[in-house]
């Protein structure tokens, strides 16, 4: 979501987690319905389910590393109860991604207890793959943009190749290819800010360096896509950062300083008709999934490393919860204003991954109201 922030601060919301993993689909499906896979591909990420006592949809989870061992998953809930593990067989760094009510993950190491296999996600064993894959809101599908071919996306040295966008079920092994959009160069590439099938809608963008821009909003069922365009704009600077809501009827831009307003200061717009809703202080680098509240951060001393972070009522203004912390990463939570933060607390050495230094993190749960509860020290998910 929000491209714009430099590596190691917060990344986007985990509700649109994009994993590292290349995932090249079925070739070009008529719907989501069939499945098939291009010649040559390896099917090598694992989409995995957890028990219903771990997490559902009633009952989300949070999942994370274990602290002191690289081969274990925990899981807590909302209510900062340790819920659930899974066991994973692979003893090398491994990616890992949750879908947003926590009862699916995508990860490149097998399962040995814990979880069970749901589907295999086609991924490419060439170096230079940089197709990307992210959970849907519904936690049961997948986006991500590859070749219209549905192959992956390749990092190329001087050349540039045509995206689009694929939505998979990853139960089923259908794909389908949803639209063309965007170019992959050595500069950037297209993103998938959100995704919803319930909510029939994507906002994706193209990728340049630290922005995004050429923002659509893109109608899954139709594949029918439609530039925003802001009616109104505080900056003719580019934007800071860019995020979409979850539902996909959202759209955050962030302005510097000094062009009007002494601070960075962010305006949420309608998607569709690009009509200003509200302008905030500082970036917003999320929405809640409910969209009824944003955290927005404000660096410190002109770094990305540390920032005061606040949970804002976005139409009203007012400041639910404040607080400085170090730069990590955040989830949201399905259906509620609540937000988990993730701030890296330490950097140290992992047993079993002998001259790594792996981030720690003890996460906050900032909930609609404002009120807070600290988790345990764990590693982030996304190391």
């Amino acid at each position: 979501m929000n491209e714009a922030r430099s590596a190691g601060d917060f990344r986007p919301s985990r509700l649109g987690v994009v994993m590292a993993a290349a995932m090249a689909a079925a070739a070009t499906l008529a719907g989501c319905g069939g499945s098939g896979n291009p010649p040559g591909s390896v099917q090598n990420e694992w989409v995995v389910e957890v028990p219903s006592t771990v997490a559902s949809a009633e009952n989300p989870a949070i999942w994370f590393r274990d602290r002191t061992d690289d081969h274990p998953l925990v899981a807590y809930d909302w209510n900062g109860d340790r819920v659930g593990s899974i066991q994973l067989s692979d003893s090398q760094p491994f990616g890992a991604g949750q879908s947003p009510d926590g009862t699916a993950l995508v990860t490149s190491a097998q399962p040995t207890s814990g979880a069970n296999v749901v589907g295999r996600v086609d991924g490419s064993p060439l170096a230079g793959a940089i197709s990307q894959v992210t959970w849907a809101r519904d936690s049961s599908h997948l986006c991500s943009f590859r070749q219209p071919s549905g192959a992956d996306l390749v990092e190329q040295s001087s050349t540039s190749e045509a995206g689009a966008l694929f939505l998979d079920d990853p139960a089923t092994g259908a794909s389908r290819r949803v639209v063309r959009f965007g170019t992959e160069d050595p500069l950037g590439g297209p993103t998938v800010l959100s995704c919803s099938v319930p909510d029939d809608r994507a906002v994706v963008g193209q990728s340049f360096v630290e922005s995004v821009s050429s923002l659509h909003v893109v109608t899954l069922g139709t594949g029918a896509s439609a530039a925003f365009s802001p009616q109104t704009s505080p900056s003719a600077r580019p934007p800071l950062g860019v995020v979409a809501s979850a539902d996909g009827t959202l759209i955050a831009e962030g302005f510097p300083a000094g062009t009007g307003a002494s601070t960075d200061q962010s305006t949420v717009y309608d998607s569709s008709t690009g009509t200003a809703l509200a302008t905030l202080p500082n970036e917003i680098v999320t929405f809640s999934d409910d969209d009824s509240r944003v955290l927005t951060v404000q660096d410190l001393n002109n770094s990305s490393q540390e920032g005061i972070y606040r949970l804002v009522d976005w139409r009203t203004g007012a400041v639910l919860w404040s607080d400085q912390l170090v730069t990590g990463s955040f989830l949201t939570r399905p259906d509620s204003g609540d937000v988990v933060v993730e701030p890296n607390s330490s950097w140290g050495p992992v047993p079993g991954l002998q001259g790594t230094r792996q981030p720690y993190t003890t996460p906050i749960i900032v909930r609609a109201d404002g009120t807070t509860l600290q988790l345990p020290e764990v590693r982030p998910l996304e190391d």
